[in-house]
């Protein structure tokens, strides 16, 4: 790592950390459901242009502390995957860490993948157009098994900002864009990431919603396709505070996976 991006780190490192410390000390709000508790299966599927595919399963164990303008939250994965080295994982997504194929000597590694620390706050809320913003920050701790190409090894730090603004009744145009510090294992120069997305969400009653985006991030290996994909998510109420979601995404180019599916429910108490 040369000195220019060991400062580029630390800063960063230190800005999220800041950030989310801040987050701890917002005054919780006055109504019921602060805290949420949540889990999600996420299988995806692909080949990333390497020829052998590969099948994984993501299981994120998530805890949220909501505040009156912003949220906490610690997730814990757990990660299964059908190959060796043709796939890391990167902020909860799977990504290409290498050009070119890589030889499979394992069939198949599982195991505790990288922690997340996130946070996220609102830095503007229109009630009358319905226009929003909101800034977050996340660190990614290096708890996955490098050796067993779970992730890198490295901690990665991330931050951007997430736009909504209600179009027509019902209808909310959703746009983000951030930036990923990616750590590089010792012998390799991953580049930094950019994520974009655009999409829209509609409610389609009090207890059931559904979102259709389109996200690209920078390929962090020059030369690989950037990852892009279509990814749909409906969400409906339950009784007792119970959210359940659904997601289904495609993948448009090589970077990402061909098909990705997910269930998912969590608890606010």
């Amino acid at each position: 790592m040369n000195l220019f991006r060991g400062k580029m780190v630390a800063g960063g490192l230190g800005l999220v950390l800041a950030g989310l410390g801040s987050l701890l000390l917002l005054p919780a709000p006055a109504f019921a459901g602060e805290w949420e508790l949540g889990g999600l299966v996420n299988f995806n599927t692909g080949t990333y242009g390497a020829g052998d595919r590969t099948n994984s399963v993501y299981m994120p164990f998530t805890v949220t502390r909501h505040y009156t303008d912003g949220e906490f939250s610690v997730t814990v994965p757990y990660l299964r995957q059908s190959a060796w080295g043709q796939v890391i994982w990167l902020g909860g997504k799977p990504v290409r860490p290498v050009r070119g194929p890589v030889s499979v000597s394992v069939p198949a590694q599982a195991g505790l993948g990288d922690i997340l620390l996130r946070g996220g706050y609102t830095l503007m809320r229109e009630a009358a157009d319905g226009f929003g913003m909101e800034v977050y920050g996340q660190l990614e701790l290096p708890t996955a098994d490098k050796e067993k190409w779970l992730g890198t090894g490295e901690m990665d730090e991330s931050a951007g900002l997430k736009f909504t603004k209600e179009m027509l009744p019902g209808w909310l145009l959703l746009a983000s864009g951030g930036y990923t510090l990616v750590g590089d294992p010792p012998g390799t120069d991953f580049n930094n990431q950019l994520s974009l997305g655009l999409g829209v969400k509609r409610s389609l009653s009090d207890k059931l919603s559904m979102a259709v985006q389109y996200e690209t991030e920078s390929s962090i290996v020059s030369g690989n396709p950037a990852p892009a994909s279509l990814n749909a998510l409906v969400t409906y109420l339950m009784p007792d505070s119970f959210l359940a979601t659904g997601g289904a995404s495609l993948g448009l180019s090589d970077g990402s996976p061909e098909i990705g599916l997910s269930l998912g429910v969590s608890q606010k108490f």
